[in-house]
């Protein structure tokens, strides 16, 4: 029996929950919001959508947390979104209560469930998550950079796949700092257009979803299938690359108990200090909202 929750059922969590309907072998699908009518809203309108299909689901929605109870995932998208002109920093002040509030609730009602953290300041909101839970670093993770790993790929127009070992990556900070590897010269070309493609969809259309929720709907596989994909995520470092505990973009191996590798190897040592130079930014955000980094 597989069981996943999302909670926060705007574009993105509304998107994603409909990704992972989709591509996923699942059994139940639950969906929480602050807003009932929205949360049972869309568990209505997805349960018609994946019957056309014939796919034997069930999908609930509320505004309880219990109904996270039993929950082998739990997605959290809940937060202020990112608006024209923000940087997903700027967001860290508003996002860091209701993640906090997010986090203890689910720790009552699905205290077993790897935490899968998508709201930004993503590498902020994961770290926060990781303190606030208590569980061990593997069980909680962000979406990181997958995403504009993918984007690096479109700038690059290179097809690849997450199923391949190793590929070009964006890692680091979810934000202004991130980096590629693995693409040589043309890294001065390509990572400037992939920071600020983010800014452009969101001042084009108000936001991003489609992206987003795909690539988590590949993350949550790996961790249920137990497929072991090195995906770049948000994992929160103890001493890896030199960096103690900030949550940063990193190359790791997501399987059925979370994180299972961060794979060091994959970054010369002149990645591994933008790597940290990275992760400053990270921890000085995080000590403004209280947290220190050591």
């Amino acid at each position: 029996m597989s069981k996943i929750g999302i909670v926060g059922t705007g574009r993105v969590g509304s998107t994603t929950a409909y990704a992972c309907a989709l591509r996923l072998r699942l059994d139940e699908l639950v969906l929480v919001d602050i807003i009932e009518n929205l949360a049972v809203g869309e568990a209505i309108d997805l349960q018609h959508a994946i019957s056309a299909l014939g796919k034997d689901l069930k999908v609930r929605g509320g505004s309880d947390y219990s109904l996270l109870s039993g929950c082998d995932i739990v997605i959290v998208t809940a937060g202020v979104a990112r608006k024209p002109g923000m940087t997903r920093m700027d967001l860290a002040k508003r996002n860091h209560s209701i993640i906090v509030s997010v986090i203890r609730e689910l720790m009552k009602h699905a205290p077993d469930a790897l935490i899968v953290v998508t709201t930004n300041p993503v590498d902020v909101m994961t770290y926060v998550a990781w303190v606030e839970s208590g569980k061990p670093r593997r069980e909680v993770l962000g979406t990181g950079s997958f995403l504009d790993t993918v984007r690096l790929w479109c700038e690059l127009g290179e097809l690849h796949s997450p199923e391949e070992d190793v590929y070009p990556m964006m890692l680091g900070e979810h934000g202004e700092t991130m980096f590629p590897v693995g693409v040589g010269r043309k890294a001065e070309v390509v990572a400037p257009r992939v920071r600020s493609v983010a800014a452009e969809i969101i001042a084009r259309k108000g936001g991003t979803y489609y992206g987003p929720a795909t690539c988590l709907s590949i993350l949550i596989d790996s961790i249920l299938e137990d497929k072991k994909l090195t995906l770049p995520v948000n994992a929160v470092l103890d001493g890896e690359f030199g960096i103690k505990k900030a949550a940063v973009g990193v190359p790791a191996v997501v399987g059925a108990k979370g994180i299972e590798k961060i794979r060091e190897e994959l970054l010369s040592r002149d990645e591994v200090e933008m790597l940290r130079k990275s992760a400053a930014v990270v921890a000085e955000k995080l000590a403004e909202l209280g947290y220190t980094c050591a």
